[in-house]
């Protein structure tokens, strides 16, 4: 129980030495975030709870959303990136030194477990293949550490090696995520909820702060992934590689 609180405690931590060690990292997911905003504020999506009702299908403020979620992902990885390879002595921008092979399934297997909520609604209904999903997202829970170990470099994990000593790392990783993402989650909405109605320069200053905010996200998110996934043992680590060789 000290561990999991030691590496939460770090997990803390480095998601705000990141900001001053690898600004570029929650730039990533900061300037999306707030080009959105301006584009909001430009809209008038700001006035009132109505107005944002109205502009919310604004194809524009779409666009930027894209833009803004995939700066999102883009910031969380390059964070789990980033404290891997500096513990490794590695520039997290040599893309070189990532274990393609284990990224690529990773992402593959990841992407097959929203089949159902894509593709069987229809044929199931919508509450069906979501509660599908949600299984399939439970049952699969171990590919987070495989996805992490491509982004470490980590050429000894096999998929098989995961689902057998994985599963507590990737528990580690949702309890931790829960317990910080989901207050500044509530933030990030209270934020707009204090903006509607509010004077010019509230709202600039209100979606300033969020944008922050938003990046806050992003580098604990990454940080603490990192972190649940360094809790695999170097002898797991060790005996995931032996799997490797003998299957």
């Amino acid at each position: 129980m000290k561990a999991f609180f030691t590496q939460f405690r770090m997990s803390l931590r480095d998601s705000l030495r990141i900001w001053w060690l690898a600004p570029i990292i929650p730039a990533i997911s900061v300037i999306p975030e707030f080009a959105q905003h301006i584009t909001e504020i430009d809209l008038g999506m700001f006035v009132s709870k109505d107005a944002a009702k109205d502009l919310a299908d604004d194809p524009t403020r779409w666009a930027f959303g894209y833009v803004k979620l995939a700066g999102l992902l883009l910031a969380i990885l390059a964070s789990i990136r980033f404290w891997a390879a500096s513990e490794q002595g590695n520039h997290w921008w040599d893309v070189r030194l990532i274990a393609w092979n284990t990224l690529g399934l990773a992402i593959v297997v990841i992407a097959l477990t929203a089949i159902p909520d894509l593709f069987l609604s229809p044929l199931l209904g919508e509450t069906a293949a979501q509660m599908m999903s949600v299984g399939l997202s439970i049952i699969t829970l171990p590919l987070l550490i495989l996805l992490v170990a491509g982004l470490a470099g980590n050429r000894q994990i096999s998929l098989r090696s995961v689902f057998t000593k994985g599963w507590i790392p990737a528990i580690k990783m949702i309890l931790f995520l829960a317990v910080i993402w989901a207050p500044l989650q509530w933030l990030h909405g209270q934020n707009h909820e204090l903006a509607f109605g509010a004077s010019s320069g509230a709202v600039w200053a209100l979606m300033i702060f969020d944008s922050v905010v938003v990046g806050v996200m992003a580098t604990y998110a990454g940080s603490a992934i990192f972190h649940a996934y360094k809790s695999m043992s170097p002898e797991q680590i060790q005996d995931a590689g032996q799997e490797t060789a003998r299957a």
